[in-house]
């Protein structure tokens, strides 16, 4: 691996060079600055002068892709073929984590479609690594368990909520779904401590299969996968440069949770440099047992603008998530944030199952510190909710603030 200094160095040379955004933005220094006295920057002024962080002609372009929109209008992304090569490259290395081989036969239940990149990436990486790939992307859990019973993949890439419903109809239709590994994505499967959450458990238990956690960002067109031991996703050095920084933009030490700020290298079309992912998490430099030496991401926690605050309490929509999974009776459900009257942040769930509405609300009340108002709905309601026309990816939480 090159040294973290020249390749720094290569990559601020490169965007202030060829992207009108970093020239203007970067146009103080007359040097390489070091990495902390560059500003990071946030999707609302990467949004504002989206195609101004292009550094190569529009003909060079091979690929566009897009960010889901959940915060916005979505960002356009663009790839060059040497991009694409260096995506492929990553996840190639982030499937190895979890010891994929070219014996594997892997099914990939995301969607591939809609200008999403993971799909993409995911294809691309498993066959430069000479896999055997089905892609049935995530419409139809029948057409998922009819492929499962005809190839006997050895490992799923999958949506955890996804995954759980596949699991319903499989029970329900008495298919065997053991055999196969499950990497997933889009979810958490751990809580901040690095244990398997309910879904996590969940979907081990049903698949009977090891389940292992995968972090990307369509803009940094780079993903971390966890190995065997668990403890967070590798990180691709020459690849990407993670930092996690308080609210003061300030470095916290490791283990502790703050914002993903990252530094994409070696990418032709539209290099990043210090970009605040919105994601809070937490960064891990111990050994680890499988002897890779590299730095690891561990679970989101949740989004920084997805902070609620409740009465003088502030809590993630993964923690009350969290106890919901945990909770016996609760089937599917959906979380709602809105702004009321005086300008506070109200919750409201909706579940489909057989727990009490007061019950859960008790639950949630002692697991969170908040009570949020809870709504017994139909599957059909949370399913509108969860998958509104068009979207990519199902959703748990909906921000109507």
């Amino acid at each position: 691996m090159r040294d973290l200094e020249s390749i720094w160095s290569e990559a601020f040379l490169y965007a202030a060079r060829n992207s009108p955004f970093y020239r203007e933005r970067l146009a103080r220094f007359r040097g390489v600055p070091r990495p902390d006295q560059v500003r990071p920057v946030d999707k609302s002024e990467v949004s504002a002068r989206n195609e101004d962080l292009l550094c190569v002609p529009k003909e060079r372009v091979a690929e566009m892709v897009t960010t889901s929109g959940t915060a916005g209008r979505p960002l356009l992304w663009m790839l060059t073929k040497s991009d694409l090569s260096r995506l492929s490259l990553n996840e190639r290395l982030s499937f190895e984590c979890v010891g994929l081989t070219a014996g594997d036969v892997v099914l990939v239940a995301v969607t591939l479609d809609r200008c999403f990149i993971a799909g993409l990436a995911y294809w691309m990486g498993l066959q430069e690594l000479g896999c055997a790939v089905v892609r049935t992307g995530m419409a139809s859990p029948m057409l998922v368990l009819e492929t499962i019973e005809r190839v006997r993949p050895t490992a799923i890439v999958g949506v955890p909520s996804f995954l759980r419903m596949v699991a319903g109809t499989a029970r329900e239709r008495g298919v065997d779904l053991a055999g196969a590994s499950v990497r997933k994505a889009g979810e958490p499967i751990r809580d901040a401590a690095l244990a398997l959450n309910a879904a996590g458990r969940s979907i081990e238990r049903d698949w009977n299969a090891r389940v292992y956690s995968t972090y990307g960002v369509t803009e940094l067109a780079s993903s971390l996968c966890e190995c065997d031991a668990g403890g967070g996703g590798h990180l691709h050095e020459d690849l990407l440069q993670v930092e996690i920084l308080d609210e003061a933009g300030q470095p916290v030490p490791d283990g502790v949770v703050g914002e993903v700020v990252a530094t994409t290298f070696g990418v032709e079309a539209m290099p990043l440099l210090r970009y605040r992912t919105g994601d809070c998490a937490a960064l891990h430099r111990g050994a680890c047992p499988c002897g890779r030496t590299s730095p690891r991401l561990g679970p989101v926690v949740g989004r920084r603008n997805h902070l609620l605050k409740l009465k003088g309490t502030s809590v993630f929509p993964s923690a009350i998530a969290a106890a919901l999974d945990d909770t016996p009776g609760v089937g599917r459900y959906v979380i709602l944030a809105r702004t009321d009257g005086a300008g506070s942040d109200t919750v409201e769930v909706l579940v489909h199952g057989t727990v009490a509405p007061d019950v859960l609300r008790d639950v949630l009340q002692g697991r969170t510190k908040v009570a949020p108002l809870v709504r017994v709905a139909s599957s059909e309601e949370i399913e509108r909710l969860q998958a509104p026309p068009n979207s990519r990816k199902r959703r748990w939480f909906v921000d109507l603030r």
